[in-house]
């Protein structure tokens, strides 16, 4: 009996002690959202340094603006990472069309890369980042003025426009460190009065130009016709791109052999004119090909 009553106990008590305590798993949906929550933070900023770099990367004119459908042309002349096309010199070889963003970046490439190279404390900026000024972060705005070096700029020559595509409204903001001030010159006088103050008021701190005054410029010796209208009301005057031209020039060497910049630098009209036939003889010596004038 008493052997009996050991085996009973014995039968009993094994598989109490076989149990394991069970460990209870963690819920597969917490471990996935507490991955998703990591690698969502790394692309958070994965995707702000590619839109850091992506706007820091912006050097070339894309001659119709941001997301427009442009009909193939043939490439007219490679200079730096701008290629001129065909449609672009037309614009050029008639005197009632304006100028694009991809001809006013390319004559900046000139500018900086060539005609003024040695001249280290004066910078062209490039049109479409210029047109991206307002639309940038401040992050991206100081991203840009440490990449380029911005702040040990004496002069910085920012053209704005209305629209990068012909029919846009061009003038040209300078930056003058020895100045303290900003001068706006406008073919058509205070056209791009409002633009100049809100790209100004955006570069402000970037730029630490706290106490820098905004100053209209005169930059015509002569009166001109008025110019027309588009059919959303905005002025346009075809000449506008040329005039910006004009003006770069004559301010760039202007601040070179003065030193400074001022309010006062009168171009003439017959200036203007002849500056197309500037721009497509410096196409040419830089081997470049002219196409066919277009038929109107």
């Amino acid at each position: 009996m008493l052997v009996a009553n050991k085996l009973l106990r014995t039968k009993n008590q094994e598989p109490l002690q076989d149990k394991k305590p069970r460990v209870k798993a963690k819920p597969k949906g917490r471990v996935k959202c507490n991955g998703k929550a990591k690698s969502n933070g790394k692309n958070k900023y994965k995707i702000r340094d590619s839109e850091t770099s992506c706007s820091l990367a912006l050097e070339r004119g894309s001659g119709d603006g941001p997301h427009q459908l442009v009909q193939p042309s043939l490439v007219a002349l490679h200079f730096m990472d701008i290629s001129l096309r065909h449609s672009d010199v037309q614009l050029l070889q008639s005197a009632h069309e304006g100028i694009n963003e991809r001809l006013v970046a390319f004559y900046y490439a000139y500018l900086q890369h060539r005609r003024h190279r040695s001249e280290s404390d004066l910078h062209f900026l490039n049109p479409v980042l210029a047109a991206r000024l307002r639309h940038m972060s401040m992050r991206q705005l100081w991203a840009m003025v440490r990449e380029r070096r911005l702040n040990e700029k004496q002069f910085i020559l920012v053209p704005i426009c209305t629209h990068p595509r012909p029919h846009g409204h061009w003038s040209l903001l300078v930056i003058s460190r020895p100045d303290s001030k900003f001068y706006h010159y406008d073919s058509l006088d205070n056209c791009h009065s409002l633009l100049a103050a809100s790209v100004s008021e955006t570069l402000r701190a970037p730029l630490e130009a706290w106490k820098f005054a905004l100053v209209t410029g005169r930059c015509l010796q002569q009166g001109r016709q008025a110019a027309g209208k588009d059919k959303d009301g905005s002025s346009r005057d075809p000449s506008s791109g040329i005039h910006l031209l004009c003006m770069t020039d004559h301010v760039a060497d202007y601040v070179v052999r003065c030193g400074y910049a001022t309010s006062s630098l009168l171009i003439a009209v017959d200036q203007i004119a002849a500056m197309r036939t500037h721009l497509l003889e410096l196409i040419l010596s830089l081997g470049g090909n002219l196409p066919s004038k277009r038929s109107h």
